[in-house]
């Protein structure tokens, strides 16, 4: 015990210490030459809010941050983006308002943020309301087809409380329960979200329902059997020259009508026809109104909904494809002192268009050419162009690319004049 002063003296003090430090440095050494400082960037990162009285809400959306960190390569290159967790503290606020907050960074042990940008965000706060008892009321469905007719329509529960931002809130002008009838054959309770609209009909964001979710009960009745109608067109060969139909003749606004009667009378009608509808001699599309449907085919005892329907007749004048071949190739654009020679110096060109157009056309009408944009000598690969009359779409030419050698003219030796 004697010796334990002396060894604690000045000079062995001064030698642990140096020792200690040495120590430090060389693991300091070895541990960043082993595993040494790298720097990463995550974005985006969102930032969450923290802290905020129960009584207020964010009511922006907060933008994301990128986040430069910085430690041990083994450290960075398994970190993940989710590690990074970005805040903003709002528990300094009491008031709804704007107000611009920092942005907090927390990071693995060993990791440092270097930097992160924006530094700061703009929050955007209000006071949490809430309204309660507001009815829910059942929308207008419009996929009711019409073989099927809505007896009543209840919602449970009819009402609701909403939750959001004043501000959010004061938008609100009524609840909607959706329905739909598209696919039913009877009637049917469906759970569904209620949807909050402002009074300009569009959906309100940010509002909370309690309960989230209502019940719909539709109480349908049925009547018949839905059937196609199918317009009988009769005609179309004899359409000007040069016109044919643009696809399919329609009803207008739908081809579906109501068949009712004895269910083993209806099982026969797989569809209900129209009168003959005559369209030779159009040269322009055409709807055809109240054609009467032919029902003099019907069983005894079946009826059905409309007599009538308007059908829609589009004509447009027949297309035809063709290539014309062998177009010789023209050059624009060179420069004055030299010829220019094009491999190949013909061209296959496929156009489209009327038919009456397309049959007349021949190889004069067509212009190929290639700007050689005053080049001067060389051996160039150019892009063809084509230039059609009016009424004639180009699909393509053959080849695309051709080559364009580009030489100087020689000028003629003069003589020199004799002594």
């Amino acid at each position: 015990m004697g010796n334990l002063p002396r060894y604690f003296g000045a000079d062995n003090l001064a030698r642990m210490v140096i020792a200690l430090v040495l120590a430090f440095a060389l693991w300091a050494w070895v541990t960043a030459r082993n595993d040494p400082e790298t720097a990463r960037t995550f974005s985006p990162v969102q930032v969450i809010p923290s802290g905020l009285d129960p009584s207020l809400v964010v009511i922006n959306q907060l933008p994301p941050v990128q986040v430069r960190v910085q430690g041990p390569r083994s450290r960075i290159e398994t970190l993940e983006s989710g590690s990074l967790q970005a805040t903003v503290d709002l528990s300094a606020i009491q008031e709804p308002g704007i107000y611009t907050r920092p942005v907090e960074v927390r990071t693995p042990r060993y990791v440092r943020v270097r930097e992160v940008t924006p530094p700061e965000i703009t929050v955007q706060i209000d006071r949490l309301a809430a309204r309660e008892n507001v009815p829910v009321e059942p929308a207008e469905p419009t996929d009711v087809p019409p073989n099927l007719v809505i007896k009543s329509v209840t919602v449970q529960p009819n009402t609701v409380t909403l939750t959001g931002p004043q501000e959010t809130l004061a938008q609100v002008a009524r609840v909607q329960a959706p329905v739909r009838v598209e696919g039913r054959a009877g009637s049917f309770q469906e759970t569904v979200t209620p949807v909050v609209l402002n009074e300009n009909g569009a959906q309100v964001p940010g509002i909370r329902l309690e309960p989230p979710t209502v019940t719909v009960i539709v109480e349908l009745e049925v009547r018949g059997q839905v059937r196609r109608v199918v317009p009988n067109v009769v005609g179309t060969d004899q359409l000007p020259p040069g016109y044919e139909l643009a696809g399919p003749p329609t009803v207008i606004p739908t081809d579906e009508v109501v068949v009712e009667g004895p269910p083993d009378a209806i099982s026969q009608i797989p569809f209900i026809s129209t009168v003959p509808i005559d369209v030779s001699g159009l040269t322009e599309s055409r709807i055809f109104w109240d054609v009467p449907l032919d029902l003099s085919r019907l069983p005894a005892g079946v009826t059905v909904d409309r007599q009538t329907v308007h059908i829609s007749v589009q004509i447009r004048r027949s297309t035809e494809g063709r290539t014309l071949q062998g177009v010789p190739i023209q050059t624009i654009n060179v420069l004055p002192g030299t010829q220019v020679q094009v491999n190949p110096t013909v061209a296959d060109v496929r156009v489209e268009g009327p038919q009456a157009l397309v049959t007349a056309l021949t190889a004069a009408d067509i212009s190929v050419y290639v700007d050689v944009g005053y080049a001067e000598a060389g051996i160039y690969q150019l892009p063809l162009r084509v230039s059609l009359p009016p009424g004639v779409q180009y699909q393509s030419v053959a080849p695309e690319v051709v080559q364009v050698s580009v030489q100087a003219t020689n000028p003629t030796p003069t003589p020199a004049p004799g002594p």
